[in-house]
């Protein structure tokens, strides 16, 4: 897989396979964030097998293009065009994804819309239930357009991971998404 410049993307869908912390910390625009496990469950969901992607990485994932690459034809992604180092990504194109420690998201008493990302058949720990809408991480693609783009959404999983990942994408599409740091963990944590 080849080094590609910042420069030269245009159209290629770029997917940000760094962990939740270093996205959420700073991102280039139009980034979808799945990492390697979330990218193989889940980027069908998100990106036709025909669209030219682009990996965004870090350093430390450099040993793993080859790998990267061989998911990417087993999940049936055929344009795999390279990869760009994070770093690369020039300071003012930076975005962040915003996020909240759950002791202040449970303290929250504006109006917003808690979205747990997970699928039914894993919730074993149930999220707070106001303003409650589950909608698992492969269904949002086809369903993110009955949340209502003017409340604040407050990302939820069970780690984190799949919250991130929802908010990069939900962020692409003009919502406000805000992770809860630590998912349901967390939560559970804090309430129980």
């Amino acid at each position: 897989m080849k080094k590609i410049n910042y420069k030269h993307i245009n159209n290629q869908q770029l997917i940000d396979i760094r962990g939740q912390l270093d996205y959420q910390a700073g991102h280039g625009p139009k980034t979808l964030n799945l990492n390697p496990s979330n990218f193989k469950n889940y980027a069908s969901s998100f990106i036709a097998s025909d669209q030219a992607i682009i990996f965004i990485i870090d350093e430390e994932s450099k040993d793993f293009i080859d790998e990267l690459e061989l998911l990417s034809q087993e999940v049936g992604f055929i344009d795999v065009q390279g990869y760009i180092l994070a770093h690369d990504i020039p300071i003012e194109s930076r975005q962040q994804i915003k996020s909240i420690n759950v002791h202040d998201f449970l303290a929250v008493e504006d109006d917003y819309i808690l979205l747990d990302l997970r699928h039914p058949d894993e919730i074993t720990r149930p999220a707070p239930e106001e303003n409650l809408i589950n909608i698992p991480l492969e269904d949002l693609p086809s369903t993110y357009q009955k949340l209502d783009k003017d409340q604040k959404i407050y990302t939820l999983c069970g780690s984190g991971n799949r919250a991130t990942a929802a908010a990069s994408f939900l962020a692409n599409k003009g919502y406000k998404p805000v992770v809860i740091e630590g998912g349901m963990k967390a939560v559970q944590e804090a309430v129980y």
